[in-house]
């Protein structure tokens, strides 16, 4: 009889998209999927335990026939740190063993991708901003992270909604004017900002459509408008002074800081990033570079370390080349 080729799941349960990962326990990626947001908090738990079962489905038809899922992970939008026994079982259900899954704050992985679980800094800022510093000692410190209701600040969300307030102030002429008002109107076809209100409150205007919003307008106006550029600085000083704080209450002490960035603000638009950069180095000399591997990888990690698996610069090595291999074949 055939032995079963032994793999580890990891899954990265983002706000805007998921993704799923199968790896044998030498850090050999084997079957890559893609897939629709999965908020732990923010939707229904049989809509993500639907989405975690449609997951560990392609990726099963990815893979060989004889296999054995030793350890699972999972990351998931909407939770801080190690989730729950409850939150396990909520999840897991019938899917998988919930005795073998490890489930983690989306950041928990990412900071895993992001430094390899070395002393550092990540700087998340997408959909949602969340910092996550660990200090010499091993000590976990977390500041943001508390969804749009909440206010994440500079995140894809906050711009979004600091746009769509800008272009109300013009229309009620409390504010100046701003050429975001006109690309808000065009893109979705109505005459002026108060025909914005029925599309932006319809239920399936969710928030990562904020997020592909503060993209959209971001790519439209660029550095053309004066008020728009505002509202991006202002992003970047606040999620660099949230930073600033994380790290102090951490007690990290390396210098250069160790500063990891990751999230589609900070990544593509340079206004924020160039603002965060400056505010950040005014106070830390600053080692600034983006994660050593995506949060997914962070998750299997998490699987593979569970497995008494030692994670050496070898296995980093053959984790990110054979998953860009895979991913490539999977999205050609």
């Amino acid at each position: 009889m055939e032995t079963p080729l032994q793999l580890v799941i990891g899954i990265d349960g983002g706000a805007t998209y998921s993704h799923g990962v199968a790896a044998t326990h030498d850090g050999r990626v084997l079957a890559v999927v893609h897939s629709a947001s999965m908020n732990f908090t923010g939707s229904y738990q049989k809509e993500v335990r639907r989405r975690v079962n449609e997951i560990l489905r392609d990726l099963e038809l990815q893979l060989p026939f004889s296999n054995e899922f030793t350890h699972y992970a999972v990351s998931a939008a909407g939770i801080f740190n190690e989730a729950t026994t409850e939150q396990k079982e909520k999840l897991c259900g019938k899917i998988h063993p919930w005795k073998r899954t490890r489930l983690v704050g989306d950041s928990v992985a990412a900071f895993q991708g992001a430094t390899l679980g070395r002393p550092g800094v990540l700087v998340i800022c997408g959909t949602g901003t969340s910092i996550i510093v660990c200090n010499e000692d091993g000590e976990f410190t977390q500041l943001g992270g508390w969804g749009p209701l909440l206010d994440d600040v500079g995140s894809a969300y906050w711009i979004a909604v600091k746009c769509i307030r800008a272009a109300i102030a013009e229309f009620e002429q409390t504010g100046p004017g701003t050429s975001i008002t006109r690309a808000l109107c065009d893109w979705y076809e109505v005459k002026n900002v108060q025909g914005l209100i029925p599309v932006i409150y319809h239920p399936e205007f969710t928030r990562d459509k904020f997020a592909i919003l503060a993209s959209k307008l971001d790519m439209e106006i660029g550095n053309a408008d004066p008020v728009y550029q505002q509202i991006c600085s202002e992003a970047g000083q606040a999620v660099a002074s949230l930073t600033i704080q994380a790290v102090e209450k951490s007690g990290l002490q390396a210098s250069p800081l160790p500063l990891f960035y990751s999230g589609g603000v900070l990544l593509f638009n340079r206004t924020v990033m160039t603002s965060f950069e400056e505010t950040v180095r005014g106070k830390f000399s600053v080692m600034l570079s983006q994660p050593r591997l995506p949060t997914v990888l962070g998750t299997v990690m998490l699987a593979l370390r569970d497995t008494g698996v030692e994670i050496t610069d070898t296995l980093v090595g053959q984790l990110d080349t054979t998953y860009k291999n895979v991913d490539e074949l999977v999205s050609s």
